[in-house]
């Protein structure tokens, strides 16, 4: 399946995030992280396994692709819908994809009742969502372009003062110039060097790729 499809950007974590909260003597931990494949989730909740040796609950919930995610949970013991749906629901609400959120329980020894419960698995997945902040991505086209040097000072102001990304560029008999340059711009880029250059500076396209958008 084409992974670009007609998405042209998304949101995922940023990185990985924890917290901890306390609830009538009940421990939750949850961890938040990106993922790049559901085959990676078992990999995690071992991890935490052998992080919180005690917990008696490993919930978690992720969703995995663009146009279509694939979603899944688990409320790994809990009462139905009190541990898993909950999870999800957060990923759902902040339209994320391509990442876990896992929340380990150490019970305390008293009972807190399916809302309660609930409640307390929401916190903790929505503060390790918070600490692992969002971002978006946006589909980039990687470009190359042979430039020659009496054009280079004109093009190098204006590439360097876009918010593209990845900016390289390579001295020989001409500048080999790469950068990846936002889809949705790419076009008014192309003829910006067409027009500019009167159509004498050969454009290929490396590869497409997501990435945040350049600063």
């Amino acid at each position: 399946m084409d992974r670009f499809g007609e998405v042209g950007s998304y949101y995922t974590l940023g990185g990985r995030g924890r917290a901890a909260i306390d609830r009538r003597r009940s421990q939750f931990f949850g961890t938040a992280l990106p993922l790049s494949d559901a085959a990676g989730v078992e990999r995690v909740i071992d991890e935490l396994a052998r992080e919180f040796a005690t917990a008696s609950h490993h919930a978690f919930a992720y969703r995995v692709g663009l146009k279509v995610p694939d979603a899944r949970y688990s409320d790994a013991g809990e009462p139905s819908g009190t541990a898993g749906m909950p999870l999800l629901q957060l990923l759902e609400g902040r339209e994320l994809t391509d990442c876990l959120v896992v929340v380990s329980r150490i019970f305390g020894g008293t009972l807190l009742g399916k809302g309660g419960l609930a409640r307390a698995y929401s916190d903790a997945g929505r503060e390790a969502l918070d600490a692992a902040g969002i971002e978006k991505r946006v589909l980039h086209r990687v470009l190359r372009l042979n430039v020659p040097y009496s054009l280079w000072g004109s093009m190098e102001h204006h590439v360097r003062n876009a918010p593209y990304r990845d900016l390289d560029a390579q001295y020989g008999a001409e500048v080999t110039l790469t950068l990846a340059v936002p889809d949705a711009e790419s076009g008014t880029f192309i003829a910006w060097v067409a027009e500019m250059s009167g159509d004498s500076v050969e454009i290929e396209e490396i590869e497409r790729r997501f990435a945040p958008r350049g600063a």
